[in-house]
């Protein structure tokens, strides 16, 4: 009764195991299994004894490669290690030998434990490790233990390729970083495309990316840089998948060709000729985002060039009347086209509602000075022009936006620019509001002149017109 009693209590205990517990013969027949393991294979006891554990688990006919049971009943020894099942899930096996009064293994006790949930999540840390989060590429750490490794000479030749983002900042400023991010997804789509399967690709940090090229000559990098640039041609005429600005990036290359080249300057060679490149491309690429810029601004809202235009030509007059200077001047000219290019990071239900805004929808109209700022500061053409562009809605009085300036604290062409901008749109119309007669524009002038407009500057503009 004792011994009943005994082996109940080890029979209660192995069964409250989460771990499978399971007893073989020195054939690789099952005899003992606890309710995990039963539970694993949805069967009782009965159809689990007798039977193959790798017909039962694996549904094959012979043992599992590196099976630990089976060394561990070879060498008499514990033995451990992780199997995967057909199904996916991953176990850790620990087999235990059993040895008769004779020392000779007769079976062995195999422990296992499910693992899976801990691979997929030792897998996902192994990636963050060497992987940009963001893009997918490798990262920074990643590439540079690569760069060390692959630095030796049956990798020769091998070569390097800098790259930079154009406009990634330009477009944070002016359409937020989740704009942004889609930017750099997809150049590293671009240059995944681009680049052969043994390329390493790496982001480098911020708008720069790197790649190496193992046992790759100049000349078949140069073909690659070729593709790349080709393919960011392609992206930018596909109309669905088109980013506010260009898709365009800046490239350099280095080769190091002999042993005793020190890798960090060929890297060094690539980067300096990325930015000389950038330099060098650099008029073409801001001549695409102008481009861009305005045709979005013209597809959003209600501005139009022949609206352009007309400003152009009275504050042209207005330059010649106040005797201006040439900077003046073709600052009010260069703000006629760009005055507003804020709106277009404005939604464009809102710009070309044809009603009246809501409270909302005006207070999200009214930051478009600022969006504009930014857009111009990082401009090397709207740079000039990116404080008037801030300050053509400030009011005389100081009740306009968005800094609330007042009277000569506007800056003069800000000043000069509202009358006219103003006088245009209500000479013009808008679909909300029905263009007013030149009588009716005058007296509308002169109504808010010392209120909205400078005074002086208005009794001018009005004996211009």
């Amino acid at each position: 009764m004792k011994e009943l009693n005994e082996k109940l209590i080890e029979t209660l205990i192995l069964d409250t195991l989460k771990e499978m517990v399971i007893v073989l013969d020195k054939d690789m027949n099952i005899v003992y299994a606890n309710k995990s393991a039963q539970i694993s294979l949805d069967l009782d006891l009965k159809n689990i004894t007798d039977k193959k554990c790798y017909k039962l688990w694996h549904y094959r006919d012979t043992p599992c490669i590196n099976c630990p049971v089976i060394r561990s009943m070879e060498t008499k020894e514990v033995s451990e290690g992780e199997v995967t099942t057909p199904d996916g899930r991953v176990w850790h096996i620990k087999s235990y030998p059993i040895l008769n009064e004779k020392n000779k293994v007769i079976g062995a006790i195999e422990i296992t434990q499910e693992i899976t949930e801990k691979k997929i999540f030792e897998a996902e840390i192994q990636y963050l490790t060497f992987h940009d989060k963001l893009t997918g590429l490798y990262n920074r750490a990643f590439f540079e233990e690569e760069l060390k490794r692959l630095d030796t000479q049956r990798q020769l030749p091998i070569s390097i390729v800098m790259g930079d983002l154009n406009g990634l900042k330009l477009v944070n400023d002016a359409f937020g970083h989740e704009e942004g991010d889609k930017l750099l997804k997809s150049v590293a789509e671009i240059l995944k495309k681009s680049c052969r399967k043994e390329d390493i690709i790496a982001r480098w940090g911020g708008d720069e990316f790197v790649i190496i090229f193992p046992k790759t000559p100049r000349d078949v990098v140069e073909r690659i840089c070729e593709r790349i640039k080709e393919n960011c041609e392609k992206y930018n005429q596909e109309i669905d998948k088109k980013h506010p600005i260009p898709l365009s990036i800046a490239l350099g290359h280095a080769t190091k060709e002999e042993k005793d080249e020190e890798m960090l300057e060929v890297l060094k060679r690539a980067e300096d000729r990325m930015y000389r490149n950038k330099l060098i491309e650099g008029k073409t690429f801001r001549d695409s985002v102008l481009k861009s810029l305005k045709n979005l601004l013209w597809e959003n809202t209600f501005e139009s060039e022949s609206h352009e235009n007309k400003i152009k030509e009275l504050v042209s007059k207005m330059a010649d009347i106040l005797t201006l200077s040439d900077i003046e001047r073709e600052a009010l000219i260069f703000l006629s086209y760009f005055h507003d290019i804020g709106e277009i990071a404005i939604p464009k239900e809102i710009m070309r509602k044809p009603e009246k805004l809501t409270e909302d929808e005006f207070k999200k109209v009214k930051t478009h000075p600022e969006v504009g700022y930014r857009i111009a500061e990082t401009s090397y053409e709207l740079a000039p022009i990116a404080e008037y562009i801030l300050t053509h809605h400030e009011w005389w009085n100081g009740e306009g936006y968005p800094r609330g300036l007042k009277k000569e604290e506007i800056p003069l062409v800000s000043r000069i620019f509202a009358i006219v901008d103003a006088y245009e749109v209500m000479i013009s119309g808008r679909p909300y509001k029905r263009a007013k007669t030149k009588e009716e524009t005058i007296e509308e002038l002169k109504k808010f002149a010392g209120i909205q407009f400078d005074p002086n500057l208005v009794e001018v503009f009005v004996n211009i017109i």
